[in-house]
């Protein structure tokens, strides 16, 4: 049962790309900070070729396919997680979006904060539906042959914030997220209140 802490390890690095995002948002729209638009594009590429293109399917391939196999009463829980995970890639696609008209008219920061807020807000109802209620039900209901399968494909994901070997961009990516998001997911100012 490797696999749950890594799919644990990797919902908090991506949560902390998603925070550390957010929480920079609030200094620029508060005028304490510049900017950061080259921040904010590997902030988006880590998200496309992570979670967009790995993680989430690898749940869908791996967890979820055992799952429903040992447990067909799960397929209402497991059709909206991967339903989800459909919705997840076409808000990453209207946020990116949202992100390119801000970075060519600065007016549209709020239009953009907004859609990083829903954004944020949806990724952690999502990443708590797993966590709380299918990730507890698979420990229960797999079979130890179930975990070996989801375990090698899990273990083969190279996450580049936490995995082995981490790139040294994506190193410094995380270092830079870190900096500036609050804890827990940084060790940055708190954010201001809104």
């Amino acid at each position: 049962m490797k696999a749950i802490a890594i799919i644990q390890d990797e919902h908090r690095a991506i949560t902390s790309v998603i925070e550390g995002l957010r929480h920079m948002l609030v200094e620029v729209a508060a005028g304490r900070i510049p900017v950061d638009h080259a921040l904010i594009g590997a902030m988006f590429h880590y998200i496309e070729a992570f979670p967009e293109k790995l993680h989430h399917p690898k749940e869908d391939d791996f967890l979820f396919a055992r799952m429903r196999a040992r447990r067909p009463e799960a397929a209402p829980l497991l059709d909206a997680l991967e339903a989800e995970h459909a919705v997840g890639r076409e808000r990453f696609a209207e946020l990116k979006a949202t992100w390119e008209r801000f970075r060519d008219d600065a007016s549209t920061l709020a239009a953009f904060v907004e859609a990083v807020e829903r954004y944020s807000y949806f990724h952690w109802r999502h990443m708590r539906k797993e966590e709380d209620e299918l990730l507890p039900l698979a420990a229960k209901a797999l079979a130890d042959e179930d975990w070996k399968a989801i375990d090698t494909a899990f273990l083969s994901n190279e996450d580049p914030i936490v995995g082995v070997p981490a790139s040294k961009a994506f190193r410094e990516l995380f270092r830079r997220i870190v900096a500036i998001a609050p804890p827990p997911w940084g060790v940055g100012p708190e954010a201001a209140p809104r």
